[in-house]
């Protein structure tokens, strides 16, 4: 026990001593009051010097003394713990930083994970949510046990490595489609979207006429943008799933538990929201919610040509961005590899040579998205739109869930906050795709 703690309790046993020469009714008799002074002289002296100590030991008290100090017996209420931000900049993943970090590493020191007596909450672990571009997949929500029968700890294995296999996933995602900002204050974003653009823009001959009328008086014509004001709220992605603390306490597979399930589960929803969303709290407003989005109808038509088209739509409409990606299902994505022309050969080139799957269209960047509607298609520009973060991906655990603490299960928390104004609604095409039939 530090010596700070050590003054703390010699302080407590001042108090009651004083405490000892009170009466019945809180009062201090006469013949007790100039004992009772000198106590509480010493109690305060003991007090300021554990106050500086506390103050120059810092963070030298390990995480197992403030919990001593602080909960006492098992009462499972929340307590309150510094944030830990993580480096954006670091190439790593976020299961990787959260094993690293100084908030997992004094939740192994104090022995909590261990013992079946302890409860705790860990210090949030909030990742830049723009790091590395990586998501993986995975499968089960509650990694519990390897089978239905099995043991709960049957994770937790001599060498058995890594535990969770980190398999890489395509890291592309609709979020990084556009640009990623951080939202500094606030709740909500007020923004103006464009609506219209009016171009008059016109040679104009040098005047002729001292009344500056007409031609001859080489008036300017007047162009026009029109814009709407609207509002993006900041809204919450959230979910948790639950695990032992034998499988927290082996990093490895706490590592590979966050970057396998909990990321690529945060990323799913991610992308349906700026996607689908119907700007219905809690929901944002996703691109095909937005009024003023183009649209085009490709039914008996060839779909390649449509992408054409809709390329050109964003370039020529109101916005005159320049288009950069095309999102797609990702059956509708197969099909458009499996176009064969007339020959039988393979429109998008020859799948035994130097073929790939993430090929762009038309020179549209693709990324395949099962949020997206079969037999839909969305052409956009990056320009059109941004994705704010008002709280990055945020990974937090505790055991203070139902009957998790005498079961010795533990809940790991995913949770961001994001906004999207979407600034050009004219700069995004949805397509509807027509039947992939005779080479279309």
């Amino acid at each position: 026990m530090s010596t700070a703690a050590s003054k703390r309790e010699e302080a407590l046993g001042k108090l009651v001593e004083a405490k000892a020469l009170q009466g019945e009714d809180g009062t201090i008799s006469a013949e007790n009051t100039p004992a009772f002074d000198a106590i509480m002289d010493e109690f305060r002296a003991l007090d300021a010097e554990a106050g500086k100590l506390s103050k120059t030991e810092g963070n030298a008290d390990t995480l197992a003394e403030r919990f001593a100090e602080y909960t006492g017996k098992a009462t499972g209420t929340a307590m309150t713990f510094q944030r830990t931000v993580l480096d954006s900049s670091a190439p790593r993943s976020l299961g990787e930083q959260f094993v690293s970090s100084k908030a997992y590493k004094e939740l192994q020191e104090s022995g909590a994970l261990a013992s079946e007596n302890s409860r705790f909450r860990s210090d949030p672990v909030i990742a830049d949510s723009r790091i590395a571009g990586r998501s993986f997949q995975g499968a089960a929500t509650d990694i519990i046990q390897t089978e239905t029968s099995g043991p709960s700890n049957a994770l937790v294995l001599p060498h058995y490595l890594p535990g969770i296999l980190p398999l890489p996933q395509a890291p592309l995602t609709v979020r990084s489609l556009f640009a990623n900002e951080n939202m500094p204050s606030g709740d909500t974003i007020s923004y103006a979207a464009q609506t219209g653009f009016d171009n008059a823009a016109a040679a104009v001959a040098q005047a002729v006429a001292a009344d500056g009328s007409g031609a001859s008086g080489g008036v300017k014509p007047q162009s026009s943008i029109a814009w709407t004001r609207r509002t993006a709220p900041a809204e919450t992605i959230a979910t948790w799933m639950a695990t032992t603390r034998q499988s927290l306490s082996d990093a490895s597979q706490a590592r590979s538990l966050i970057d396998n399930q909990g990321r690529l589960m945060i990323k799913i929803e991610e992308d349906d929201q700026l996607l689908n969303g119907n700007g219905t709290s809690p929901n944002i407003s996703g691109i095909l919610d937005q009024v003023g989005i183009q649209t085009l109808d490709l039914t008996g038509e060839d779909n390649l040509d449509g992408v054409r088209t809709a390329r050109r739509l964003v370039k020529t409409g109101v916005s005159r961005l320049d288009p950069t990606f095309i999102v797609l299902n990702p059956e509708d994505s197969e099909e458009f590899d499996l176009l064969k022309d007339g020959n039988g050969q393979y429109r998008g080139g020859n799948p035994i040579g130097n073929f790939n799957f993430n090929q762009p269209i038309w020179g549209l960047q693709r990324v395949e998205s099962e949020s997206l509607a079969q037999g839909t298609a969305l052409v956009g520009a990056r320009a059109g739109a941004t994705v704010f973060d008002r709280q990055p991906l945020t990974v937090l655990t505790a055991d203070q869930h139902a009957d998790f603490f005498v079961r010795n299960l533990v809940v790991i928390l995913f949770e961001e906050r994001l906004a999207f104004p979407v600034y050009f609604p004219t700069a995004f095409v949805e397509i509807t795709l027509g039947d992939f039939t005779d080479g279309s």
